[in-house]
């Protein structure tokens, strides 16, 4: 059954309530997948190789299963997702949410280096970067169906509801992994069989978004695609690099690297430099990224709602100026507060606004401006190729960082790139159209 290309008025109705709850379920599947590795893996990782490593060692090997992942993203974004351009969003997300369930219950049945050898952490490297490939692909198919069954008064909530994932996949991995501490008990138990636990349920994610999408159906455009023959469907990566196109590639590549340099930097440098660094207790700076992540998800759908009313463009704008003026000198104060012994209380409430305000325009109007700037022909395959080629650059955030502290003090340096990407998101938005208007369902170029 082929549903026709009319998106009904309201904000979840019959027709996008299947299509917005698989795409959500795919925004917090890929965070969970990337963010498993550095919560799991660490107090498990001698389960995979010998302990008697030297802790440099260990620490790089964690390290690389996150990056071995996050290199399959682009894999994914850029090979998998214009499938689902020639095919159909459904048929994509279909095959990317069963490759990710076999993918994470065949990591969470592994042996240990003590049944296999070296080939245990082999093995695990390569299921995490086919893991990455299949949850970046999955979002390029989810993402465009979810919006493109939304009415334009609706897209700006529904973009926000679905710009929240992230969001809410950090925190359930948080939850998951210290209920499977609990469940442990103790560190030995944890390291032999407390690990897998996450990975279960990342498997049962899988499942949940799979049997999410069966309950969707393709627009009539993508089912007379595939009753053409195979020859004649053309392959769209193709025309998102064309001379016609990409001219968006490039404007949405750079407002995205923004959101990524933000992405990466403002939760991850956070505990990294108040603990490592700094020497900050632990539990007060999970408390600042717990009460920031809430924030986010208040603040974004706030966001969704209001650059309905005052266009995305203009509110990326001004959320990129908000990076600028706003975020950057309070991270600062942030910083300045944890080096000089400042009140628990300041570090509190001002990581809590950075946290929140740095990342909120990104969820709450990046991801639906993104989807509303590619035509329905070539909209999977444009969105795949910057949101997982974005990831790249910014993932390499703490060699920069290092190279910034030949000029500056090292707990600064983060403000460089935070500054950089407000520079970013505000150029990217300033150079691009208002698009809340934009006709999703009509192709550039009909068959």
């Amino acid at each position: 059954m082929a549903t026709q290309a009319v998106a009904q008025e309201g904000v979840f109705t019959a027709e996008n309530r299947g299509p917005v709850a698989a795409g959500l379920v795919s925004m917090i599947l890929q965070t969970y997948d990337i963010s498993l590795p550095a919560l799991v893996l660490p107090a498990a990782i001698t389960y995979f190789i010998p302990a008697t490593l030297p802790p440099v060692v260990q620490a790089t090997i964690v390290t690389l299963t996150g990056v071995v992942s996050t290199l399959g993203n682009p894999v994914g974004g850029v090979g998998l997702a214009p499938f689902a351009d020639r095919v159909g969003r459904r048929t994509l997300m279909l095959i990317t949410n069963i490759g990710y369930t076999v993918i994470a219950a065949a990591i969470a049945l592994l042996p240990g280096y003590a049944a296999w050898g070296y080939w245990s952490i082999g093995l695990l490297l390569f299921l995490r970067f086919c893991n990455g490939v299949f949850a970046a692909s999955s979002p390029a198919g989810a993402i465009p169906m979810a919006l493109e069954r939304t009415s334009k008064r609706a897209r700006g909530i529904i973009g926000a509801v679905l710009g929240i994932g992230p969001t809410c996949g950090v925190l359930l991995l948080s939850l998951i992994q210290n209920g499977s501490l609990g469940i442990a008990g103790t560190p030995a138990a944890f390291v032999q069989w407390g690990w897998r636990l996450p990975f279960w349920f990342g498997a049962l994610l899988g499942i949940v978004e799979t049997f999410l999408t069966l309950r969707t159906h393709d627009l009539d455009y993508f089912t007379q695609q595939q009753q053409q023959p195979t020859h004649r469907r053309r392959f769209t990566l193709v025309e998102v690099f064309s001379r016609k196109n990409i001219g968006i590639f490039a404007q949405t590549m750079i407002m995205y690297l923004g959101f990524l340099f933000l992405a990466v930097n403002i939760p991850v440098f956070i505990p990294t430099l108040f603990i490592t660094y700094l020497h900050q207790p632990p539990a007060e700076i999970t408390t600042v990224l717990t009460l920031g992540s809430i924030g986010v998800l208040i603040l974004a759908l706030v966001l969704g709602a209001w650059a309905q009313r005052i266009g995305r463009r203009r509110g990326l704008i001004i959320g990129g100026l908000t990076t600028l003026v706003i975020v950057t000198p309070l991270f600062g104060w942030m910083i300045f507060a944890g080096s000089h012994h400042g009140s628990p209380a300041t570090i509190l409430i001002l990581g809590t606004l950075v946290d929140a305000i740095g990342l909120s325009f990104y969820s709450g109007i990046g991801l639906t401006y993104l989807t509303e700037r590619y035509p329905l022909d070539i909209r999977a395959a444009g969105f795949g190729a910057v949101y997982s080629l974005s990831t790249i650059i910014p993932g390499f955030s703490s060699f920069y960082l290092l190279a910034l502290r030949a000029f500056m003090p090292y707990q600064y340096t983060v403000l460089v790139l935070v500054a950089i990407a407000g520079v970013l998101v505000t150029w990217g938005a300033w150079a691009g159209p208002e698009t809340k208007d934009f006709d999703m369902l009509t192709p550039a170029n009909p068959s």
